[in-house]
Order: structure tokens, then C-alpha cells, then sequence
């Protein structure tokens, strides 16, 4: 017998892919007729892929990746930049789009918590088919349903929130960072905004990435030279 966490989670899988290819093809400003023609299969062949009910191939991906100028590891290392920046997109597609992720959110903090979709569904007082509904998109899930479903999945609303990812996200990062910045002690934020000091502020981003075993090293390397 199938073990149902696995099969949840391959669902998972195929389902986040589906999301990250209808980006890219949104992103890219194709439609499905295109991108069924460039991977010489029906339009509801291609559908399928989309909505998460069939997995393409690895080769298929690379086809599609290309038809669409996105690099094939793009989908894997870095995903979120397939659902950014330009072209700016109708509303209904954005809500379309960030529908389905936040479903795909939904899912996957439900199966890393082992609830199935009935355990949550009761504790909410909705059916089982209206879950999976909302896990896959099909249905908005209503904001006061979605605060209820963090609080039972045991996560933040920030975990849902689009943040950085999409047209709106990118927007609302952007007012975020400018209000923290805004917070930042006046010598700093003159510091920060000399064009001559971005080589020092580089320097300290390399300096933030390194383990404290290389600061160590770097420190002793400069004790030598010193003396």
C-alpha cells in the first residue's frame, strides 16, 4: 500500500512546478496554445501540466524553459524569480497566480505538520472538498478562514503574505525596506547613500556570508601581515 505522506508530498511537489510554470509562461507573455505547440501536445495535454494533474518530463521542461527564455535551473535553485518583475500582469491573473500559491503554501504546511485534509477541514468546520479547493487553488480562501488555518497550521500570516515574490510583493518589499531604512541612525543613512562607500558596504556583505571560521582565518591573516 502507498504511503499517503509520500503521495501527499509528490502531490506537493507537482503542484508547486505547476505554479512555477504558469509564472514563467505569464512571465514570458506565451499562452497555453504557444507553449502546447512548442511542446507538440494538445492545449489540454499542456492544461494538465498547469493545474497540476500530469508532470512533464525532464526534457519537456528544458524545451518549455527555452521556448521561454527562463533557465532550466531557474525552476530549481532560485523558483521565486519565475513570478516577478516585468511584464506587469492584469490583476485577475496576480490574483489567479498568488491563489494557487498561497493553496500550494496551505498544502504544504498542512503535510509537513502530518494533518490530513480531514483532521484540518473538521477543526475548521468546512468539508474536505472545499480544503483541497482551496490547496489547489480552485477557491479564494477567505482572509478570516486563512488567519484560522495559520493558527492551526501553526504558521505566521507572513507565511502566506507575498513578499519580494510578484508584482505586488516586489512593491510592497520595496516600502518595507525603504520604512527600515528609514529607522537606520542618521550617520548611517548618509554612509549608506555616499557612492563612494559601496565598496566598503560590498566588503561587509561578503563579510555577513562567511562562516566564523573564515572570519577567523581573515583576522589571523591580517594579524600576520600587521606584524
Amino acid at each position: 500500500m502507498a504511503d499517503p505522506v509520500k503521495a501527499e508530498a509528490l502531490a506537493l511537489r507537482r503542484k508547486i512546478m505547476s505554479v512555477l510554470i504558469l509564472g514563467a509562461r505569464l512571465k514570458a507573455g506565451k499562452t497555453k496554445r504557444d507553449c502546447a505547440a512548442a511542446l507538440d501536445m494538445s492545449v489540454s495535454a499542456y492544461s494538465a501540466c498547469e493545474d497540476g494533474r500530469h508532470d512533464l518530463s525532464l526534457p519537456e521542461l528544458e524545451v518549455l524553459a527555452n521556448f521561454l527564455k527562463t533557465p532550466i535551473t531557474a525552476f530549481f535553485d532560485k523558483p521565486e524569480r519565475l513570478v516577478v518583475d516585468e511584464p506587469e500582469l492584469p490583476y485577475e491573473q496576480i490574483i489567479e497566480l498568488r491563489q494557487r500559491i498561497i493553496g500550494a503554501l496551505l498544502r504544504k504546511a498542512r503535510v509537513e505538520k502530518g494533518k490530513s485534509a480531514r483532521d484540518v477541514a473538521d477543526l475548521l468546520g468546512v468539508t474536505a472538498q472545499r480544503l483541497t479547493e482551496f490547496e489547489f487553488g480552485a477557491k479564494p480562501v477567505p482572509l478570516a478562514l486563512l488567519e484560522e488555518l495559520a493558527d492551526v497550521l501553526d504558521v505566521s500570516m507572513s507565511y502566506f503574505i507575498d513578499e519580494g515574490v510578484g508584482v505586488i510583493g516586489e512593491q510592497e518589499l520595496l516600502r518595507h525596506q525603504f520604512d527600515r531604512f528609514g529607522e537606520l541612525p542618521e550617520d548611517v543613512r548618509h554612509f549608506v547613500t555616499h557612492p563612494t562607500n559601496i565598496s566598503y558596504l560590498r566588503v561587509a556583505q561578503r563579510l555577513s556570508d562567511m562562516t566564523t571560521a573564515q572570519l577567523r582565518n581573515i583576522a589571523a591573516a591580517i594579524l600576520d601581515i600587521t606584524y
